[in-house]
């Protein structure tokens, strides 16, 4: 007994310390810090660490009570309801720890290319109709690798997003006075309507919602294939994955519950022979490929689990064959036949524009040799050691089985996903992010290796497995940076610590910007001088648009002599950014024409929206009047002063 646990802790502890340390860089891939992929590392201080281990501890004590109780409706759905909770409460302390507040991160990560990649494509599509007409020529033109290389399914719920919200525009304003705080002075998002940023909020949490969504279909496809408590392991296993947890919020995250609802629909079709449960198996599928060409592989595990399932019940029959293989096929390229009759585009041509800009982007830049190797240490470190420890046991009692003609589900999983496993690797297909490609099966893994290590185990120590989990992910979230959001962030500017203005001035604009004092230049100035003066400014909180301060000096006619106009503080910190109750502190100089007549001039300033030069207004006024200046030569100017 020794031995095993020592087996399933000494790998996994080694594993942790070697991700602290770096000891071992080519972990993170097989050539850091070169143009072959890798996993940055970046250990986060001390300080962020506290609130992603005092979850996983809580996940840990809600994981330990499950495991320990009866098996009774009530108190698995009260476990259930608690993991997805926790599990979303993880995603999210471990994105604070990168970067506080959570929401900006969420959001820069979901709008960068890089990190994201279909927002800003499926937004700026100039026609959703035409779009799909030519999809196959627009994909080259995608900023956008991940766009590049993928269906429509993407920019589609992105852009439908943003068209529902229009509908909604209080809600969608609401929406969006929480998200502009975050980018602040992103004119692409401020210039566009609220119902884009209320679109970019929701895709920004619906990742984390379906990754913590995860083990309800989990639960529910394990209670077909394992026992009671094996169930209640596996769903801790499909819980705690680094790689559900950790590409908080990919869209990558969409994908293992529809696989799992996927294979739930096969099974309740192997049971009752009904083919309605196929159709809907394929509806699934399709759904899947048309959100990613990824998820075609899927079709590999289907049919040989199928296979392996009717020749285990001496079912295997040309006559099934045909009824379940035609009813898979129609209803699995139903969107892609609804895309080529409404449309005009064929399937085929969209899959080998994304096939031939995957090659271009990733295939030919990285070695095959090395990614043979590093795709099988990439599965093991987004995976985690104990559950792909479970899956061999499951391959080791699978061989038994085979011989013996007394292959379970979960044996016929396990051959299936193996099958998987060796394709896409030998294939070439992935080089690099494999933590993040392979997702999609990784709760299949998950069910497997639950059953054998529930056999390899006894109870009692089932909770060190899920432990193990834990520590692991935890682990990879504050040592390595698997989601690099490369997006201009706003920095708050310097201020000085002294914030009181010389003279009172106390003028709201609207959408409650106060004008709180000044402090104001000479009132007798020579020609050709500079005129310098600093706003002190207050809200609130955050404005909906990006207002640019214009200061201006006037002459008696009221005709303009002098102006200033940007952002507040030298167009550092637009309204959009700013604190409630925070006093910015805002420097002009005017520079008077050398060759201005002598006279009085007044000193002006305001707030206007640059998209299309509207004014706030102040008391019925579109300015405020801030001093009256005396000009004159530069001995008429000394004489002014004696």
């Amino acid at each position: 007994m020794n031995r095993r646990l020592s087996l399933l802790l000494l790998p996994t502890l080694a594993l942790i310390v070697l991700i602290f340390t770096d000891a071992v860089p080519w972990l993170r891939g097989p050539a850091p810090e070169t143009s072959e992929w890798y996993w940055p590392y970046w250990l986060r201080p001390f300080s962020h660490w506290w609130l992603p281990i005092f979850i996983g501890l809580l996940l840990l004590l809600v994981a330990g009570w499950w495991l320990r109780q009866p098996d009774q409706r009530g108190r698995n759905l009260l476990a259930l309801l608690a993991l997805s909770g926790i599990m979303i409460a993880l995603q999210l302390a471990i994105i604070q720890a990168d970067r506080q507040p959570v929401l900006a991160e969420l959001v820069d990560r979901t709008l960068s290319n890089l990190s994201g990649g279909y927002f800003e494509p499926a937004i700026t599509l100039p026609d959703l109709h035409n779009a799909l007409q030519n999809y196959p020529e627009l994909m080259p033109t995608f900023a956008a690798e991940h766009a590049r290389t993928h269906p429509p399914g993407l920019l589609i719920a992105n852009n439908l997003t943003a068209s529902l919200f229009n509908r909604f525009p209080e809600l969608s304003l609401k929406i969006a006075s929480w998200v502009y705080p975050g980018r602040c002075m992103d004119l692409w998002l401020l210039e566009r309507p609220f119902a884009v940023a209320a679109a970019l909020f929701t895709w920004s949490l619906l990742p984390l919602l379906a990754a913590a969504l995860t083990i309800w279909p989990g639960y529910a496809l394990a209670r077909h294939w394992l026992e009671p408590s094996k169930a209640r392991l596996a769903t801790l296993l499909i819980a705690t994955p680094p790689a559900l947890i950790l590409f908080a919020p990919k869209v990558v995250q969409l994908y293992p519950p529809l696989v799992l609802l996927l294979f739930l629909c096969l099974v309740k079709g192997q049971e009752n022979g009904r083919l309605t449960w196929y159709a809907l198996a394929g509806l699934l599928y399709s759904l899947l490929t048309f959100l990613s060409l990824g998820n075609l592989a899927l079709a590999l595990p289907i049919a040989l689990y199928l296979l392996l399932d009717w020749w285990r019940r001496q079912q295997l029959t040309a006559n099934r064959l045909i009824k379940v293989g035609t009813v898979l096929s129609a209803s699995g390229l139903s969107l892609w036949l609804l895309l080529w009759l409404g449309w005009g585009v064929p399937p085929w041509a969209i899959i080998q524009t994304g096939l031939e800009q995957h090659y271009t982007l990733v295939t030919l830049l990285r070695r095959y040799d090395w990614w043979i190797v590093w795709n099988l240490v990439d599965l093991l470190v987004f995976a985690g050691w104990p559950l792909l420890l479970g899956f061999g046991l499951a391959l080791v009692g699978t061989v038994t089985a085979f011989r013996q003609r007394r292959l379970t589900s979960s044996h016929m999983l396990a051959l299936s996903l193996l099958a998987l496993i060796l394709v896409l690797n030998f294939s070439g297909s992935a080089r690099g992010e494999v933590g993040r490609l392979w997702l999609f099966f990784m709760p299949l893994l998950a069910i497997v290796g639950a059953g054998a290590l529930d056999d390899w185990l006894p109870q009692r120590w089932q909770l060190l497995i899920v432990a193990a989990q834990i520590a692991l992910t935890i682990s990879l979230g504050l040592a390595w940076q698997p989601v690099r959001p490369v997006i201009v962030v706003a920095e708050r500017p310097s201020q000085p610590a002294d914030k009181t203005p010389e003279t009172a001035v106390n003028v709201t604009f609207s959408e409650t910007i106060t004008l709180l004092g000044a402090d104001l230049p000479p009132t007798d100035v020579a020609p050709g001088s500079q005129l310098p003066f600093t706003l002190y400014w207050q809200a609130d909180g955050a404005t909906l648009r990006p207002y640019t301060v214009f200061t201006q000096l006037l002459d008696a006619s009221g005709q303009l002599v002098t102006q200033q106009d940007n952002w507040p503080v030298n167009g550092q910190w637009p309204p959009t950014c700013w604190q409630p109750d925070e006093v910015v502190v805002d420097s002009y100089q005017l520079s008077l024409p050398p060759d201005l007549a002598d006279g009085r001039y007044t000193l002006i300033a305001g707030l206007y929206d640059a998209r299309d030069g509207t004014r706030l207004l102040t008391n019925g006024s579109d300015h405020v009047v801030l001093q009256e200046i005396t000009v004159g030569s530069a001995e008429e100017s000394a004489d002014f002063a004696d």
